[in-house]
């Protein structure tokens, strides 16, 4: 057959008879079958087999051929699939052979016609032409100005003699045959100029995506990364992973690179030393070498670091476990540079959630984190970038809840943070290594399961301390956060303000920090701490009240125009503090009722925790003021029931968000407006509040009762048990003043079920519980008992706000809130609001209203609309109840309206409604109510 020959000097040629030659580097031997390659400019597509169809079309201009086909097979006859590390095995009695072994002459000529049409073209994507770098022809002679057309298949072959340099190398690269060229690598010399000759081309930025999307060289720089090579200095390994790191400089190589089937196992084999060879000494012990030089350990680890910085790359590389076992071990055990490489790659897999599993997965990971971050901070300089890093992936880690516990007793990681913390300063280049090692410590504080044991860690309280004192920053926010979650654990509550240093702290910050976020950590710290009663006394004397009360008058009486959350903490906080007997004084005296007194009447999430506290400070209050302030709260109490029943049943929702209300703050709520006036039991004492009442007492004692919830409950609750059995015990009362004389109206399970739970209480052996609470259960119990022997026959079921008519008409003392002195009543208003008494409790016939004034006997015509009457209470000294009766006789009446006032509600009857019986209108009664009009007629 014919043949050209191409004969630059002595460095390539091109011969009509492929001679046998080695089978370069990588072990294999090339069959002589011209393949079609693109050029590089072409994207790196993947060579095609060219089928022959009978013609001869000759090839554009844009394809290049090579003189042999695909010399990689199988990857995994290459290396290792399971990622296991590359070892070589020399055994002392062998001489380790040459890496450049024999391989049989390569046969099989192609049959393709376009193989007759062969020609070296120089390429855009390899065009030296934009650096103003021609590397021309090699040494001893010029270009080849014609390149005769061969008609054989197998005439063009390069081969590279001692003396070839990068200029020899390039020259034929850049005219379509890199190919072919790389294939005539076949010394570690001739493997280090190819592999120099790469790492020039990546580090050119317009040719990265070229040489990136070129198949054959990734397989060339990968196997060549893994070349057990029989000299020490080679640097061929070094120029290959040199070239993938460059490649990673750019992002549009990335999906190249990441196709390239095992190349991050490699690129993690060689940060960590490998390949590895391993020879027995003279001694017998065997030894494992690493044969990666410390320059492509680093080069590695950068082009995993730079792979890691691509959004769609993260999850891929964390799911070779070898990449992050690499890591790991570089971060261990390199210098500051591969550490900080290695750190920052960890880091940018942290950005992805799903690679949590996969990262604490890895055994050490999270320890290597702890060490380098300690370990890379100095107590003179302060932090590095590597401390950074280290922090800020330990900060991601500890984000999602199922992660925080496993990070904080991950051994080390405490005590590193904290070792951060104390060799850092806020001012200086510091700054971000203390703020990511507060924002880690801030989200582990914030698991459930971490709360009590950080508190108690050794010195963990004092270094937050010092970075609320010392910093002004978002390190401080961070640092408040902490203290904030502290003492949303019921059982560190107590225990911060024993310690004596937090409480001043959180106070100062509160009363200096303005609008800051720092400011608004320590109000939910502070509201937080005064659940526990214990606490009430202690805040009340750090002063406390002052600064929050300060934040509410200047918030302003409208929630809606209130910035950020402090003013509503600042609610919360005179909620949960006014439920303290001993802190009641002191609250009145500072004005709080008068401060949430505007916000009693609005339609707003606000107006239930006002209306809450207003409730408890007033317990003890006598007099009008008091009387008309729990008027105020009256539309309230339907949103302060859903609010125990939400809370029971675990919802969510507007007004139930969690670290605002306790359990105990919604049944010590509705304890205290049991003990109050008769037209608050009357909204109360509904079947859904006796059941939610029964629920709480049940849970902490019956079958030995349940564990409780975040907001309490449950067998340890004693606090919230015992205002449940206060609450029973006077509600039950209003509803059975008399045993034996009436019954609850709910049906006998729920008796069964309230004296079960009664009982269980009674005989409850938790020594926290008090005798007169064990008392107030008994009373409740022989109540509900006698009403058992009481006829049924007079019920009506009661549910919501459904009324009861009651058969007992003895005089029983109400607990009133101390309500005993208020004005009498008068005769006017006994004309004017016709009601049963003793006298007339006989059947009275109706008078039929007349129809030229009344459409409907049940419902009046054209009344307006009913509106609130003012009322006020006239006690009766005698049976000592409260009757609730209007300022003005009419109540507001019009002359048409047939309803009837109800003395216990205080308004006037709504459509099947009636009067409760056991308020008897009397003519002492009548006498009083007019001195008492008289009075205030006089003082107007």
């Amino acid at each position: 057959s014919s043949s050209s020959n191409i004969q630059p000097g002595n460095t390539g040629t091109a011969s009509s008879t492929r001679p046998s030659f080695s089978s370069g580097p990588f072990g294999h031997s090339h069959a002589s079958v011209l393949d079609q390659s693109t050029s590089m400019d072409s994207m790196g597509q993947e060579d095609d087999d060219i089928e022959d169809d009978g013609t001869e079309t000759p090839p554009g201009l844009d394809v290049t051929y090579d003189s042999i086909t695909s010399s990689y097979t199988n990857p995994s006859q290459e290396w290792d699939e399971e990622g296991h590390s590359h070892v070589v095995v020399e055994d002392d009695d062998q001489s380790a052979g040459t890496p450049m072994a024999a391989s049989s002459n390569a046969s099989a000529a192609s049959s393709s016609s376009y193989s007759s049409l062969r020609m070296i073209q120089q390429t855009s994507a390899f065009d030296m032409a934009n650096d103003n770098e021609d590397p021309g022809s090699p040494a001893g002679t010029g270009a080849p100005s014609a390149v005769p057309t061969p008609t054989s298949p197998n005439s063009i072959m390069l081969s590279f003699g001692p003396n070839t340099s990068v200029s020899d190398l390039k020259y034929f690269a850049e005219r379509g045959c890199i190919v072919a060229l790389l294939q005539a690598l076949t010394t570690p010399r001739l493997v280090t100029l190819g592999t120099r000759m790469l790492a020039d081309y990546a580090k050119m930025s317009h040719r990265r995506v070229a040489v990136a999307s070129n198949r054959r060289i990734l397989e060339f720089v990968q196997r060549t990364m893994l070349q057990v090579s029989e000299h020490s200095d080679w640097l061929g390994r070094e120029y290959a992973v040199e070239t993938v790191r460059s490649l990673t400089a750019t992002e549009e190589s990335d999906r190249y690179l990441m196709g390239t089937y095992g190349l991050l196992n490699t690129l993690a084999l060689v940060a960590r030393g490998g390949p590895f060879v391993s020879h027995v000494q003279e001694n017998g012990a065997r030894v494992t070498v690493p044969l990666a030089s410390e320059k492509a350990r680093l080069h590695a680890c950068i082009a995993i670091m730079n792979l890691s910085c691509g959004k769609a790359n993260k999850i891929e590389i964390a799911k070779v476990p070898e990449v992050l076992e690499a890591m790991r071990d570089v971060m261990l055990n390199s210098g500051d540079e591969a550490r900080l490489k290695a750190t920052t790659c960890i880091k940018n897999l942290s950005n992805a959630d799903a690679n949590d599993a996969a990262l604490l997965g890895t055994p050490g990971l999270v320890e290597a984190l702890g060490q380098v971050a300690s370990a890379t901070c100095s107590p003179e300089s302060g932090a590095t970038p590597c401390t950074t890093n280290a922090c800020l992936a330990l900060m991601n880690l500890s984000i999602s809840k199922a992660n925080k516990h496993r990070v904080f007793r991950t051994p080390g990681v405490m005590d590193a943070l904290m070792t951060v913390l104390e060799r850092t300063t806020a001012q200086g280049s510091s700054t971000e290594a203390r703020i990511k090692a507060c924002s880690a410590l801030s989200n582990l504080a914030i698991g459930y399961d971490n709360k009590i044991p950080m508190f108690n860690y050794p010195g963990f309280v004092d270094a937050i301390l010092n970075v609320i004192q010392s910093d002004r920053g978002e390190a401080r926010t961070k640092a408040c956060s902490i203290l904030w979650s502290f003492a949303a654990e019921m059982k560190n509550q107590v225990p911060v303000v024993q310690r004596g240093d937090i409480l001043p702290v959180l106070v100062r910050v509160a009363e200096e920090d303005g609008t800051t976020e720092a400011r608004f950590k320590c109000v939910a710290a502070l509201t937080l701490l005064a659940e526990s009663l214990e606490n009430a006394i202690p805040l009340l004397e750090s002063g406390a009240l002052s600064p929050l009360m300060d934040i509410l008058h200047e918030a302003g009486p409208d929630p809606t125009q209130w910035k950020g959350q402090t003013a509503s903490w600042c609610v919360g906080f005179l909620m949960n503090i006014a439920q303290s007997d001993e802190a009641v004084p002191t609250l009145r005296e500072a004005g709080v009722v008068e401060l949430l007194a505007p916000l009693l009447t609005l339609d707003h999430y606000q107006s239930l925790k006002a209306a809450m506290a207003v409730t408890f400070v007033c317990r003890y209050d006598e007099g009008d003021e008091c009387y008309d302030l729990l008027r105020k709260t009256e539309n309230v109490i339907p949103k302060i029931i859903s609010l125990l029943h939400n809370t029971l049943s675990g919802r969510g929702g507007n007004g139930y968000k969690y670290g605002v209300f306790t359990l105990r703050s919604s049944v010590g709520c509705i304890a205290a407006l049991a003990l109050g006036p008769d037209f608050m039991k009357e909204r109360i004492a509904t079947g859904p509040v006796f059941e939610s009442l029964l629920r709480v007492l049940s849970d902490f004692c019956v079958d030995g009762g349940t564990p409780g919830a975040i907001v309490g409950g449950g067998r340890d609750d004693v606090l919230s048990a015992t205002l449940a059995v206060r609450a029973l015990q006077s509600l039950t009362a209003h509803l059975i003043p008399i045993p034996g004389c009436s019954a609850l109206p709910f049906g006998q399970s729920m008796e069964d079920r309230l004296l079960t739970a009664l009982k269980s209480f009674e005989e409850s052996q938790n020594e926290e519980l008090k005798d007169a609470t064990r008392q107030l259960a008994t009373d409740a119990k022989i109540r509900i008992e006698g009403s058992r022997k009481a006829g049924r026959a007079g019920r009506k079921a009661r549910g919501g706000s459904v009324d009861v008519d009651m058969t007992d008409v003895a005089s029983l003392a109400s607990n009133c809130c101390g309500l005993d002195s208020l004005p009498g009543f008068g005769d006017k208003f006994l004309h004017a609001l016709t009601l049963p008494s003793e006298a007339n409790k006989q059947q009275i016939p109706e008078i039929a209203p007349s129809s030229s004034m009344v459409e409907d006997v049940a419902v009046p015509a054209a009344l307006p609309a009913p509106q609130p009457v003012r009322t006020f209470l006239l006690t009766d000294v005698r049976t000592g109840r409260r009757f609730a009766v209007p300022t003005d006789p009419s109540g507001g009446r019009a002359f048409n309206d047939t309803r009837v006032w109800c003395y216990r509600r205080g308004r006037f009857c709504q459509p099947g409604e009636v009067p409760d019986p056991n308020f008897v209108w009397t003519q002492d009664l009548q006498r009083s109510y007019e001195e008492a009009l008289a009075k205030s007629e006089e003082h107007h």
